[in-house]
Parts: structure tokens; C-alpha cells; sequence
């Protein structure tokens, strides 16, 4: 594909814009006072506890890398 360096930079440019607004907005929201202090205690909890079991559950990369069978091939380095 032609013109790829491009399309990956703009991509990038842009993603970086969206996410600088969401951390903008996110940031300006009152965690506690919108679910509680007990709510966002326990969310956060959640959230970590989640975590921990998708880590133990997953053990290869970022789902996009084994579609074609291409991630289960090792690398130079010997590593899948």
C-alpha cells in the first residue's frame, strides 16, 4: 500500500487530538460527587480486579495479531 507513512501519521495526529479532549473532559469530572465515594472506591476495585483476570486469561498480544496466524510464527529473536 502506497502512501501508508502518511495515512499512519494523520491517523496518529488525529488520535491524539480525541484523546487529549477525553482526558481533558474526563479529568474535569468530579468522580466522587457524580457515584459516591463508596461507588467509585468500588468501581475502581472492579476495574483492577478485571484487569488481573483478562492478564491471567490472555496470554498474546493485542487482538489484531492473530488473525492471520502471523503471531504465532516466532520472531528473529526466537520469541511468539
Amino acid at each position: 500500500m502506497r502512501g501508508w507513512r502518511t495515512l499512519a501519521l494523520n491517523l496518529a495526529t488525529g488520535l491524539a487530538v480525541v484523546a487529549a479532549e477525553m482526558a481533558g473532559f474526563l479529568a474535569g469530572v468530579d468522580w466522587a460527587a457524580a457515584l459516591g465515594p463508596r461507588e467509585a472506591l468500588w468501581l475502581v476495585v472492579a476495574v483492577n480486579l478485571a484487569n488481573i483476570a483478562l492478564r491471567h486469561l490472555t496470554r498474546g498480544p493485542a487482538g489484531w495479531c492473530g488473525r492471520e496466524g502471523k503471531c504465532d510464527e516466532p520472531d528473529v529473536e526466537g520469541r511468539r
